[in-house]
């Protein structure tokens, strides 16, 4: 996983700076997606960066609050630009959730490492108060983006009445479930899986 090249220039970094940065950054996402958030200290990411020292973490991030965070938009950014590039440009709504259905599940069985990580950081980053760190942004990710398209088709007489924060979070519930099910069964036939959960949701979707 390569951090976003325009999210290194707007930090004004050199190209040394952005590859360590980037070099650390994957090397979180490869002992988080192992070992789990809390197991995700500054001393296994070094040791897994091969890199000699925790300054060379500080350098570059102030503390493990900012890591995280730079760690998660990169994830983020990671999986934007990959649904991104495979997503019709001009479709309408129920080809669009056809089409997101099929790359959300090709892009969990591509990349399950950046799907664990991000999920075990959205779950257990925690701000002073104890707070979650990132709920907006992830419940974002995960739903509000969905819940707006399907509001949109709605509007435009293309999908039945239903509530479509609900539908969001079910449609984004089996997604994970399929995740989990990935780490359980790596031999899935995710073809198939990807084939019965869109065409399940095409069915609760569509106008009568």
């Amino acid at each position: 996983m390569r951090v976003n090249d325009e999210f290194d220039a707007g930090l004004g970094l050199t190209p040394t700076e952005a590859a360590r940065r980037a070099q650390i950054i994957d090397a979180t996402v490869d002992v988080i997606a192992e070992l789990g958030f809390a197991k995700a200290s500054f001393a296994r990411i070094i040791e897994r960066a091969g890199l000699s020292s925790t300054r060379m973490i500080s350098y570059h991030f102030a503390d493990k609050k900012e890591l995280m965070t730079a760690t998660l938009m990169a994830l983020i950014d990671h999986h934007d630009r990959y649904v991104e590039e495979r997503t019709p440009a001009d479709a309408d709504r129920a080809t669009l959730l056809r089409s997101f259905l099929e790359v959300e599940i090709t892009y969990l069985a591509a990349h399950p490492r950046q799907v664990l990580a991000l999920s075990e950081i959205a779950a257990n980053a925690r701000d002073s108060d104890g707070s979650p760190l990132f709920d907006i942004v992830v419940h974002d990710l995960r739903v509000g983006r969905l819940a707006r398209q399907l509001t949109q088709g709605q509007r435009e007489g293309q999908f039945t009445d239903f509530d479509p924060e609900i539908m969001a979070r079910t449609i984004r519930h089996a997604l994970e479930g399929l995740a989990q099910q990935l780490v359980a069964d790596p031999g899935l036939d995710v073809e198939h899986y990807s084939a019965e959960l869109t065409a399940l949701f095409t069915r609760a979707t569509a106008k009568p």
